[in-house]
This record gives C-alpha cells, sequence and structure tokens, in this order.
C-alpha cells in the first residue's frame, strides 16, 4: 500500500508542476504582448536628424541686403539680455537628393538639392543654446534628433566672447549628445562650413567627422583626445587641450592644425609641425611619414614609419624637473628621389645615412612642438599628467604653479630609427 500511495502522490505533484509551468509560460506570454515593441516609436520620415552643429557670435551671417524683416523671422523675440550666439543646424533631407525644386531647402541653405547636397541648414538667435534649438522648431515641422549629430564647428569669435565651457554646456548635459562628436574651432565663420556640399557629395556632417577619422595615417592631422567626450573630461579636471582647426577658403574645406586652449581660453592657433611633434611626444601617431632633407637640393628622402615604442619620463633631481623621450622607430624607404641614377640605394651605408637623418628630423619636429607649446603656456605634452602619475608628491609641491614652471621644463630626446626594406623596387 504504501508503495502505491508514494506513486499516487507523485502523480499529483507531477499534476501541480506542469499547472504551475504552464501558468508560468501564459504569464510570460501575456507581458510580452504588452511590451513587445517601441513604445514611443517613432517614423524616420518623423524626424529630422542634426549631423552638424555650427555655433557663430549672433552677428554673424547677416548677409548684404537682407532686410530686417527677413532676420526678425528667423529668431525671436528675446524678454531679456543680448542676443550673444547664432546656432545653424545642419539637418538630413530624406528622401532622393538632387532633385532640385524645393523651395525650403534652397531658402534654408547653402546645400541645396540643385548642388546634390543631402543637408540643408537652419539658424537662429539668442543667448540660451538650448532655448535657440527649441525656437528653431518654429522652422521645422518636424522634431529634431540629435542622437546622429556627427560634429560641432564653433567659430574663434565665439569662443573669445566667453570661452568653450559656456558653449559646451547644453552638449554635455543633453543625453541626446554622443561622446564621439568630432570638435572644430575656425577663424572664420561656422555656419558656412556646414553649408558646403563635399566633392563625394554625403552628407556634410559624416564627412567632416571622416576627416578626423583619418588621423591615425595622417600626421599633421590632431584626432586623439579630441571628441566631446575627450573634452569633457580635460574640462573639468581644469586641463589645457587641442582641438582641430577648420578652414574653408575658396570652396575648400581641410584640417590645418590645432586651436590650443588654456584650460577653456582660446589662446590662439598652431601648424601641422606642431602637432606632429605633439603626437609623437605622446605616442599618439599610428603611421607616419617623415620626409627627410637630403645632401642636395635635390635628394628627397620620405621614410614610412610602421611601428614605434615611445617612452616619456618624468624625472626629479632635487628641485630640477625634467623629461626624457626615447624613441624607437622601425619602416621602410617610402621614397627617394635623386637626379640620374640611384647610387647606393642597397649599400648599408646609404641606409644608415637616412636612418640618422630621419632621427634627426624626428627629434627637431618634437622640440619644435615642445617649445612652442611652452612658448604659448599650454600644456598638451601630458607633462603635467605624466609628474602626477610618477611623482605625486613633487606634483603636489608645484601643481599650484606649474604654469610658471611649465615654460621652463627641459625635454631631453632620444630617437632611433630601423630601416626594414627598401620597398618592392630599388
Amino acid at each position: 500500500m504504501s508503495i502505491f500511495g508514494l506513486s499516487g502522490a507523485n502523480g499529483e505533484w507531477r499534476q501541480v508542476g506542469g499547472k504551475i509551468r504552464l501558468s508560468g509560460i501564459l504569464l510570460v506570454v501575456l507581458i510580452s504582448i504588452f511590451i513587445g515593441g517601441c513604445w514611443d516609436r517613432r517614423e524616420l520620415q518623423d524626424r529630422n536628424f542634426v549631423l552638424a552643429v555650427a555655433i557663430d557670435t549672433a552677428d554673424a551671417g547677416e548677409k548684404p541686403g537682407q532686410s530686417q524683416a527677413a532676420k526678425q523671422t528667423e529668431t525671436f523675440v528675446q524678454p531679456h539680455g543680448d542676443k550673444r550666439y547664432r546656432v545653424s543646424l545642419q539637418i538630413l533631407r530624406l528622401g532622393q537628393s538632387g532633385r532640385g525644386g524645393d523651395g525650403d531647402s534652397q531658402q534654408a541653405g547653402g546645400d541645396s538639392g540643385k548642388n546634390g547636397g543631402k543637408t540643408y541648414v537652419l539658424s537662429n538667435t539668442g543667448q540660451s543654446l538650448f532655448e535657440i534649438v527649441r525656437d528653431t522648431l518654429g522652422q521645422s515641422s518636424k522634431s529634431l534628433y540629435f542622437e546622429h549629430i556627427q560634429a560641432i564647428i564653433i567659430s574663434e569669435a565665439a569662443v573669445r566672447q566667453a570661452g568653450l565651457k559656456p558653449i559646451l554646456d547644453l552638449f554635455l548635459r543633453d543625453a541626446e549628445m554622443r561622446w564621439r562628436i568630432k570638435m572644430f574651432i575656425t577663424p572664420g565663420e561656422a555656419r558656412p562650413i556646414i553649408e558646403y556640399v563635399p566633392p563625394t557629395k554625403e552628407a556634410g556632417g559624416i564627412y567632416l567627422a571622416n576627416i578626423l577619422r583619418n588621423h591615425p595615417k595622417n600626421i599633421h592631422v590632431a584626432g586623439a583626445r579630441t571628441d566631446l567626450g575627450n573634452i569633457s573630461v580635460m574640462l573639468s579636471n581644469k586641463q589645457d587641450m587641442a582641438i582641430p582647426r577648420l578652414e574653408m577658403t575658396n570652396n575648400i574645406v581641410k584640417s590645418n592644425g590645432v586651436a590650443l586652449f588654456k584650460k577653456d581660453k582660446f589662446v590662439g592657433y598652431v601648424d601641422e609641425q606642431v602637432v606632429a611633434g605633439a603626437k609623437y611626444l605622446r605616442a599618439a601617431e599610428k603611421s607616419a611619414i617623415i620626409t627627410v632633407p637630403g645632401d642636395s637640393p635635390d635628394e628627397v628622402v620620405a621614410f614610412e614609419l610602421f611601428l614605434h615604442d615611445t617612452r616619456l619620463e618624468a624625472h626629479v633631481d632635487g628641485d630640477t624637473i625634467y623629461f626624457t623621450l626615447d624613441i624607437n622607430m622601425w619602416g621602410n624607404l617610402g621614397e627617394y628621389q635623386t637626379p640620374g641614377k640611384v647610387k647606393g640605394a642597397g649599400d648599408p651605408a646609404f641606409v644608415r645615412r637616412i636612418e640618422v637623418k630621419t632621427a634627426e628630423e624626428v627629434k627637431r619636429i618634437v622640440l619644435y612642438g615642445k617649445d612652442t607649446c611652452q612658448s604659448m603656456g599650454v600644456d598638451i605634452l601630458t607633462f603635467s599628467s605624466k609628474l602626477k602619475t610618477d611623482h605625486p608628491k613633487t606634483w603636489a609641491k608645484v601643481k599650484d604653479h606649474w604654469d610658471e614652471l611649465f615654460p621652463y621644463i627641459p625635454l631631453v630626446v632620444s630617437v632611433n630609427v630601423v630601416i626594414n626594406q627598401l620597398g618592392e623596387h630599388k
């Protein structure tokens, strides 16, 4: 009897367990019905995707002959304060590009359909960037969507007016902004740059962002630690920084050099050689073409960098602070121009001569970049952070007057170059 009794009990438990499992499955299915899909879904055609933002001073962009009525229509009545900024938004045009005949987009910006552009531009002026953006909805039939923004271009006049931090405050607070947004400073007006139609006819914001994404292969372009997220960290830590310079001349747009900032205050521009020197010093280069002066004016040598080992060290000797930089480079002879027959290209003495000259050139560029930054009093060379890491006690003593010490900190540079290949044909 006991055996049959146990069997009956097990059967009842199986039935109960089966009912519980079935109830659980039905509950999961029921919940899935109610939570399935996107509750806040909005179709693509119901959004205006902002790809780039240009920030100028409020009085910028006034076209000759533009009526006062047109200026007032574009902006809004501001109850207090002065209008400070002009914010221009580059918006993706969905649908077939190059159709022309779209009157609104023709008036809105330079990326008109007749030029094959895929974007158009809306502008507004005011004091609060948040209010400016919201009021721009008065010119748009759709909501503005910032999660795909690629680039922010700020004019030199705007950052000189109030500094960098007040301008970026909105972008650092808004949840739609991404940390990988590319940043630029331009010496002229910013709006014409986002009106520019690239030769590829791609959307301008994407085109501008991709210029900086090429920085690993171009020693002249600053791209590392220049995104909005990196700038946010440096602003919070009150660090000096460099932001890529973007210039437009005669329908040519190019990133050349950087704008230096002391904390968030604009100091000035430096050229591509300073950018190269800083990238060598900070080990930010992945590849580089280094041209070397030859023994004669007609000789041109180009070294192609493939691999490097760079070590920056901080040293403290009593009251003296100095840095050492050791660079080892490996690469190929990428180009060798000389009139007449090439002599000695396979000669070890020739190869060694090029290695030594390349090392000297790298050292010269590093010291040029270092001296330029020190003369401007802007520490983008990571000296302060390196000293803080290697010698925290010393940093604690000097941090309050680091700005006075930095221009006089010595750097001892040692460079070794090895040429592995002379090319497919030599």
